[in-house]
């Protein structure tokens, strides 16, 4: 008996705490009330961010890390890059769904290498390789962000010259301050890579909940 109650409190602690933690990830506590989410430390966000990915939680992971990367932390604007660029799925909208989903992947993925390379938090630099590895601009046309009427879309375009790219790249690679930052997007928005980032985080807020990534792509084996 001693025994059955010693094994069955050790599984109701758990139980409890695993609710708890769910409660917390998932933005609410276990009456339903306000968000415990800011409860969080920003590298206890970042780590259960990632074990969501692993865990096929995209969704879970998209709510801990677009609110930091929103606020232009470089670190979770280069972690979301990194997953759109594997398996987690990106915000779209109806009029989109046309587009080819790793054209507007490759898209968003630009926008939030660039922006978290210029970061003013935590700039992350890890993906720029991946971004301008010059087989992929020398494809001819590239599909990239544009604005509609406030609200994200995706448009084709004469990829720019050789030249220019290495010149973002390198631009982008060696900016250790804010202005440097600023000229290198001002670059790449010249370029028509990228929109402005107080347009893309509101327009990607307004993405209709029901096309938030609500998993993650499947994997192949």
């Amino acid at each position: 008996m001693r025994l059955f109650m010693r094994v069955s409190t050790r599984f109701t602690v758990k139980v409890c705490c695993g609710l708890l933690v769910s409660a917390l990830v998932c933005g609410c506590d276990l009456t339903g009330k306000s968000s415990l989410t800011s409860t969080l430390t920003r590298e206890e966000r970042l780590k259960v961010a990632a074990d969501a990915y692993y865990n096929n939680q995209c969704q879970k992971q998209w709510a801990l890390l677009w609110p930091m990367a929103r606020e232009g932390d470089g670190e979770a604007l280069s972690e979301l890059a990194s997953e759109l660029g594997g398996r987690l799925e990106i915000p779209a909208s109806d009029t989109d769904i046309k587009v080819d989903m790793g054209a507007r992947s490759f898209a968003n993925v630009l926008v939030m290498t660039i922006y978290a390379a210029t970061a003013s938090k935590y700039p992350d630099k890890r993906n720029l390789y991946y971004i301008f590895d010059p087989a992929r601009w020398n494809k001819g046309d590239v599909t990239v962000v544009s604005m509609r009427s406030g609200r994200i879309s995706y448009s084709s375009i004469k990829a720019p010259p050789p030249t220019s790219i290495t010149k973002l790249e390198n631009c982008l690679s060696q900016a250790n301050a804010s202005n440097v930052g600023n000229r290198c997007v001002a670059q790449a928005i010249k370029l028509g890579l990228i929109p402005s980032f107080s347009e893309y985080s509101k327009a990607m807020d307004a993405v209709p909940t029901t096309h938030r990534p609500n998993h993650c792509i499947r994997r192949p084996w």
